[in-house]
């Protein structure tokens, strides 16, 4: 499996059509007033149409989910902006929080804190994915991120799993691995074979 940017590490697991992915994002996200899932859907659809209905489900090597590309979020009221308009990877992203410190950002970030304290204590869950940035004002300004997979959804999950050591590679390797939902995977021979 490969994009027309790069490879990855990662195992393809199966196709999946997107009412499967659909299905896994309903049962894990609620839809409500005051969250973000319904924008995160949102970018689930336009994946979908971008990518002509395209979808793998995957296993995710450590390396791969440290160089995942995060597009812009402005911490959800939060006065300290996480990632900027151009992007950042998730282990660029989970340096800059602790440069901040952790407890400044907590302070100054209530919202996103909370959502990346409920992922420390859990377990890995499916993050959303996609191969190429998706046509919404939050990829619009995206820089570096060829050859990279570009998160969907998880992006508190994905930061919480780094703050939280549970990335660092003696943890990784005793643990689950994190799966994914990819939009736009090219296959390349034997859907179980390495992306590289």
């Amino acid at each position: 499996m490969q994009t027309t940017e790069g490879s990855f590490m990662g195992r393809c697991i199966k196709r999946v059509a997107f009412e499967d992915v659909l299905a896994c994002f309903d049962e894990e996200h609620e839809v409500k007033p005051d969250n973000t899932n319904e924008h995160a859907r949102n970018m689930l659809q336009a994946a979908h149409q971008k990518f002509d209905g395209n979808w793998a489900y995957v296993s995710l090597d450590r390396e791969d989910i440290l160089n995942i590309f995060l597009p812009h979020h402005i911490s959800e009221g939060g006065a300290i902006p996480l990632i900027p308009p151009t992007g950042l990877t998730v282990a660029a992203a989970v340096e800059a929080i602790r440069k901040i410190s952790t407890a400044d950002y907590q302070a100054a970030n209530p919202v996103c804190w909370r959502k990346m304290s409920h992922w420390k204590e859990n377990s890995t869950s499916p993050v959303f994915l996609c191969t190429a940035p998706v046509n919404h004002s939050d990829y619009q300004d995206l820089t570096n991120y060829e050859g990279h997979l570009i998160h969907l959804d998880g992006l508190h999950r994905l930061i919480a799993w780094g703050l939280s050591g549970k990335l660092e590679p003696d943890e990784y390797e005793k643990r689950e691995k994190v799966t994914a939902y990819v939009a736009g995977l090219e296959e390349d021979g034997d859907p179980i074979e390495n992306f590289r």
